[in-house]
């Protein structure tokens, strides 16, 4: 019986609700390739958007698990007349600390890349697509699709259920796929705000 009312307890305390948020963002893709035996760095930077829905899971007293599916777009330029333009699913999952509507929480961040295109000057290509690479021909893309990633979120959330939050996201991957024969090793940045709103909460 003890534990019959414990356990009911805990489902009672842990509340989850749900949500949609979208926003703007700062994207960069950070290249770091060999030349002449010294290694050089490359920052391409962009703007770019994100949209998508989260839900909220109360574990305790100001504590929260936030999990999130977003779609993402990581648009960078290179030049004024050439960029790459970047789509992926972004799975974030923020461990929350809570207080008077103020937030602060870090955790995970899972991408799955969809699309990978170069516009602009030269041939377009598709980064994502296999070709042949080094010696055999051995098909490769230029990226991997899957990306692990730190991600940093702070925000506010007003009585009317309505949010407005702050993200840092690191890749802490080398998405390179052929660092040895091609852009060397890179790494995506995102700085971005978002506002959402919070179903029955």
């Amino acid at each position: 019986m003890s534990a019959l009312i414990i356990g009911c307890a805990t489902v009672k305390a842990q509340k989850t609700s749900f949500g949609i948020k979208a926003g703007a963002q700062q994207n960069n893709l950070t290249m770091r390739y060999e030349s002449d035996g010294d290694w050089q760095r490359n920052n391409i930077t962009g703007a770019g958007f994100h949209v998508g829905g989260l839900a909220d899971i109360s574990l305790a007293d100001h504590i929260s698990v936030q999990p999130a599916v977003l779609f993402n777009s990581k648009g960078s330029v290179y030049s004024s007349d050439a960029k790459i333009k970047m789509l992926a699913i972004d799975i974030p999952v923020n461990f929350l600390y809570k207080t008077g509507g103020f937030f602060l929480g870090l955790g995970p961040n899972l991408s799955y890349g969809i699309s990978a295109k170069t516009t602009g000057e030269g041939e377009a290509q598709d980064w994502y697509k296999k070709y042949p690479v080094g010696e055999g021909d051995e098909e490769k893309s230029m990226l991997k699709r899957f990306e692990i990633g730190a991600n940093l979120t702070m925000g506010y959330q007003f009585k009317n259920n309505i949010l407005i939050s702050t993200n840092y996201t690191q890749g802490v991957g080398n998405i390179s796929n052929i660092e040895e024969s091609g852009p060397g090793k890179i790494r995506t940045r995102q700085v971005g705000i978002s506002i959402g709103y919070m179903f029955g909460k």
